[in-house]
């Protein structure tokens, strides 16, 4: 690494990442220094060849000597600097023998600034109790490598304040010092946070519906959905029956795609525009089949006339339906704010996190919905419709947190497999 210095107490150095930058600062100063920038860098090379990544930092010492540095400089005892230097007394004299060693005159200004830094020296003396210097839970690297592994996983701010909070109130010091078991346990904190729903069927036939934005692959999901419980059934030597809704009016060729999927099933697709239109296909199916499943169309969280006017289609009375909201594991956090709350007046029972196969950091859903009091219900990833589908479980999110020791038994363990 190299160092430059830019100006008093401000410095630059070239780092291989930051985190190297973070450890070799912290060693050196512990908090007494403060990252004004960064940012990437070429170091290296011959004539422009071979050439590396590397990470620029500029920071600044906040105090005039790091710790290390302070003590090591100063006298032990008090009495010592009172016996060699008194302020007021002896500036004229400390001048006379300085200009005498030296043969060159010393200008004020020197003078000034030398004892300027005594007068530093001995205020910090003042102020400490004593020359030990105490690493407290807040400055700790591993509580600083905890929240880069958080933020690498996508957790919100909220989120990763939440998890540092926990480690400073609940961990000692010397816990601290054990990664692997800092890592464990916010590993467990993480699965503590995520609310799994149980199906709960209170009378047939059992009505699912799908909202959510257009792209997130509600009719796959409705299919798929419909392919396990025919699976389980037939595991049971039992048949179910079903019956096809689609609400979907603005996409184009929505009932026939639908319909390709259900011919697996020999199962017709009935097409709803009314609630009234809904209200009729039920009252005819209600007494004949085990399930209903209705499709809805797809519109942006911002299209609120639209979304308004679906859910006038969905409110019919007597139904008692399981509405679920989808939404992929791709979508920015911000963005899941936005659709649940928007999709919030159809009053869903529980969240799908769909294309699960094109993500691989989770912790976006996990934040959102553990700060939204949201469950899940299922997880789904790939197109197969007769599966690609399993019921949530925290052991499904916290296997696939990237770059976190995970201890597989004791995750299984604690929160239990499908």
């Amino acid at each position: 690494m190299t160092a430059i210095d830019i100006s008093e107490n401000v410095y630059t150095e070239i780092f291989n990442n930051y985190e190297e930058a973070r450890q070799h600062l912290f060693k050196l100063y512990n908090k007494n220094y403060q990252i004004l920038d960064k940012h990437p860098t070429l170091d290296g090379g011959f004539f422009g060849f071979g050439q590396k990544q590397k990470l620029s930092v500029t920071y600044k010492i906040l105090d005039r000597f790091n710790d290390n540095e302070l003590f090591s400089r100063i006298p032990q005892k008090r009495e010592e600097i009172h016996e060699n230097v008194s302020f007021d007394k002896n500036k004229e004299e400390l001048l006379k023998n300085l200009q005498a060693q030296s043969g060159q005159p010393v200008l004020q200004t020197q003078m000034n600034e030398l004892v300027r830094q005594i007068s530093e020296l001995n205020s910090k003396i003042d102020s400490q109790q004593s020359t030990t210097i105490v690493t407290t839970a807040e400055d700790h690297i591993n509580i600083q490598k905890i929240e880069d592994l958080l933020a690498k996983n996508e957790f919100t701010y909220s989120f990763i304040k939440r998890i540092k909070e926990r480690l400073k109130s609940e961990f000692s010091l010397e816990k601290l010092e054990d990664f692997k078991l800092v890592q464990r346990q916010v590993v467990d904190w993480i699965g503590e946070s995520i609310n799994v729903s149980r199906d709960v069927t209170v009378r047939l036939p059992r009505t699912i519906i799908l909202v959510g934005p257009t792209g997130v692959g509600k009719t796959t999901t409705l299919v798929k959905l419909a392919a396990q419980n025919v699976i389980a059934a037939k595991k049971n030597g039992k048949v179910i029956r079903m019956c096809f809704i689609t609400t979907d009016s603005m996409r184009v060729g929505a009932q026939e795609q639908l319909e390709r999927w259900v011919n697996l099933f020999d199962i017709k697709v009935e097409k709803a525009e009314t609630a009234e239109d809904v209200q009729s296909i039920y009252e005819s199916y209600k007494n004949s089949v085990d399930m209903i499943f209705i499709d809805t169309g797809g519109y942006s969280p911002n299209d609120a006339a639209h979304i308004g006017k679906m859910k006038a289609v969905l409110d019919v009375p007597g139904i008692n339906p399981d509405i679920y909201l989808a939404v992929t594991a791709s979508t920015k956090a911000r963005d899941l704010v936005n659709i649940m709350q928007n999709y919030e007046p159809f009053g869903y029972k529980s969240v799908i996190v769909t294309k699960c196969d094109e993500s691989n950091q989770y912790g976006n859903v996990i934040s959102v919905l553990s700060e939204r009091h949201k469950s899940i219900s299922y997880i789904t990833n790939g197109q197969k419709a007769s599966g690609c589908i399993e019921k949530a479980n925290p052991v499904s999110f916290l296997i696939r947190l990237e770059d976190f020791e995970i201890d597989r038994i004791h995750i299984e363990d604690k929160f239990g497999v499908n």
